[in-house]
């Protein structure tokens, strides 16, 4: 016995060195994987600026300080000594190296938004007013500098994200290019007031030049502080952790190896007692099983019948606190639960019956609902045809008598009729999705001419709420192979809600083609400067039948509430997805990633919001993506392609 237990005091000391050393190696390997992490929250953050990113880094570069802290309480070693002293350096540098980038980034971000973005606003404003003070080339000079100051800002976007020095030149020379229309401009025009807006750009473009030369200037800065602060105070944070850690493997093996050893001497010892405690738990089994073995048979026959369902089972009666007694009681319960059991799976089952009895009545009124909309909507669209067409032909017939009082009365009737037989197309639209007989039919078509028809389409929408829109789109975009009517179906309706849930400001057509996944995509972006609704909210508009005013506690407008339902359904149909993005009081911007080639979705994809995203689905006609995600609300600028 005493031997043993000398043999048990040096395997635990032993194994208490060997349990530090392994704990040392083991710290110094999670501060080396910290590093990297922390390496990879930084980069995340550099790269899409969002505060979660930054506040994983502080997380991580906390955790590195505390297993640097613990290791400067394990390590005992002057080797280790020196190199966690290193450590600490790099660490500290590294970390103030980051801290400078961070606030290099938001300054340069606020330069950005705040003195760019506007700065090119304005010169778009003067250039707008050029266009309209002369003849057919100043038209063009003017059209053509506002294109070459959106191109600079393009190529400013690009520069900062990717660093090219091509992207800094093509920026400057886009900004020349302005300026070069700006003077040929200057030797055309002479009419009053036309040099002092052309005098105004032409200053503006100076002070665009000097924001440009500051933010290469910073983009200049920030590669230096992270090649020359963050790089090399990384790589020598991880050699020295990974000098500790192999220092203290090298212990670990040594221990180990006298851990083994050791053990040997213990185990012969061991094997004897073993020996010898078997035997006498041979004695004392048998024992054991004489006294308890008929009773725990019995109970375990009462267990086996409960498991095969019995209930009517006889358990052995005993008494006394003892463990056997104890389990008979175990086993008691265990029977008078299989009994409760038993009766309330008949009553699940019984409810079971009754929801599916609901089910079916629900599925029958459901196909009653969509039946008769698609009767009381054929049976309204054909007089209400009529009565466009009526009022068209006693229109023109009054204003060739010289009513034209008259006239704009019924060209308010047609107008009206015009929105109730969209309104009942919209309905049956509904009804077919509901009832899977929607097709798509495939046509090619020029995206130009669609976004100039649906601007038209929707200019009355927008007078009447007193709003500007816009159009915003490069010439020669290009053809879809896609279904046209469910293209411009989408855009009108995503207009006419804008228009009319803003009052007095403006919106925006936007339409650009990007490259996704091997393929041409466009994206189609109407943003608005209206009341705005709160992001949780996204789901409930693309439901049907709900009101945007209901949500944003605004007027209730006119509509049934489909228009974004429909949206949500073509989109779907089309392989293409939706991106929202929207806050009180600052607007709402809704964007539609549609393929250029229709090819059919391989399954179907509900109307839920996934979560939010900075950018499009890298795979938006998979079935794992969901059809809507929430975006931040950022100027269009600076959406990534």
């Amino acid at each position: 016995m005493l031997i043993g237990l000398g043999w048990m005091y040096a395997l635990s000391r032993d194994i208490g060195s060997y349990s530090a050393t392994a704990d040392l190696g083991q710290i110094a390997a999670e501060a080396d994987i910290g590093l990297r992490d922390l390496e990879v929250s930084i980069r995340d953050h550099l790269v899409y600026g969002d505060d979660q990113s930054l506040l994983d880094a502080t997380l991580r570069h906390d955790g590195i300080v505390e297993r640097v802290a613990l290791l400067d309480k394990a390590v005992a070693d002057p080797a280790d000594r020196a190199s966690l002293t290193k450590v600490k350096g790099s660490l500290d540098a590294y970390w103030a190296a980051v801290q400078r980038v961070i606030a290099i980034r938001n300054a340069r971000n606020a330069v950005l938004a705040g003195e760019l973005e506007p700065l090119v606003a304005q010169a778009r404003d003067r250039l707008s007013l050029l266009k309209s003070a002369g003849g057919v080339d100043s038209t063009a000079l003017a059209s053509d500098a506002a294109i070459a100051v959106l191109l600079m800002q393009e190529h400013l976007t690009r520069f900062l994200e990717r660093r090219d020095p091509q992207d800094a030149g093509r920026m400057r020379a886009e900004l020349a290019n302005a300026r070069g229309k700006l003077a040929e401009m200057n030797r055309y025009l002479w009419i009053a007031g036309t040099q002092q807006a052309i005098t105004e750009v032409g200053q503006l473009l100076d002070r665009a030049d000097g924001i440009l030369t500051r933010l290469e200037s910073a983009v200049a800065e920030e590669d230096t502080a992270r090649s020359e602060g963050m790089a090399p105070n990384a790589a020598g944070i991880a050699a020295n952790l990974t000098e500790i850690r192999q220092r203290a493997e090298a212990r670990a093996g040594s221990l180990r190896s006298a851990l083994a050893a050791g053990a040997s001497g213990y185990a012969t010892a061991a094997l004897w007692t073993g020996g010898i405690l078997l035997l006498v738990g041979l004695v004392a089994v048998w024992l054991i099983q004489r006294s308890v073995g008929r009773p725990v048979n019995a109970m375990a026959s009462a267990v086996t019948a409960i498991a095969a369902g019995r209930t009517d089972v006889t358990l052995p009666a005993l008494s006394g606190q003892d463990e056997i007694a104890a389990m008979a009681r175990a086993v008691e319960i265990l029977r008078d639960t299989s009994i409760e059991s038993e009766r309330r799976l008949e009553e699940a089952q019984a409810l079971q019956d009754r929801l599916a009895r609901e089910k079916d009545r629900a599925e029958a009124d459901s196909v009653a609902k969509t039946n008769f909309l698609v009767n009381m909507g054929h049976e309204l669209h054909g007089p209400l045809t009529d009565i466009v067409n009526s009022s068209q032909s006693l229109m023109s017939e009054l204003h060739r008598f010289g009513a034209d009082e008259l006239a704009t009365d019924v060209e308010h009737i047609q107008w009206t009729g015009e929105q109730l037989v969209s309104l009942v197309d919209a309905l049956l639209d509904y009804a077919k999705i509901e009832a899977g007989t929607m097709d798509v039919v495939l046509q090619d078509f020029d995206i130009n001419r669609l976004l100039v028809e649906v601007r038209e389409r929707s200019m009355p929408a927008a007078d009447l709420h007193g709003n500007s829109l816009d159009l915003a789109a490069a010439a020669g975009l290009g053809q879809m192979n896609s279904d046209f009517t469910k293209v411009r179906q989408a855009l009108l309706n995503l207009l006419d809600n804008a228009c009319k849930f803003t009052e007095g400001g403006s919106v925006t057509l936007a339409a650009e083609k990007t490259e996704r996944d091997g393929g041409i995509w466009y994206r189609f972006t109407v943003s608005d400067t209206g009341r705005g609704f709160p992001a949780a909210q996204t789901g409930r508009l693309f439901q049907p039948f709900v009101q945007g005013a209901a949500l944003t506690g605004g007027v209730s407008r006119r509509g049934a509430g489909l228009g974004l339902t429909l949206v949500g359904h073509y989109t779907a149909m089309l392989g293409g997805d939706i991106e929202v993005a929207s806050e009180p009081g600052r607007g709402t911007r809704i964007t539609l990633f549609l393929p250029a080639t229709y090819s059919p979705p391989p399954a179907d994809r509900p109307l839920q919001v996934g979560p939010p995203a900075d950018a499009a689905p890298a795979d938006p006609v998979g079935s794992g993506r969901p059809l809507l995600t929430v975006g931040a609300l950022r100027p269009v600028a600076q959406l990534t392609p």
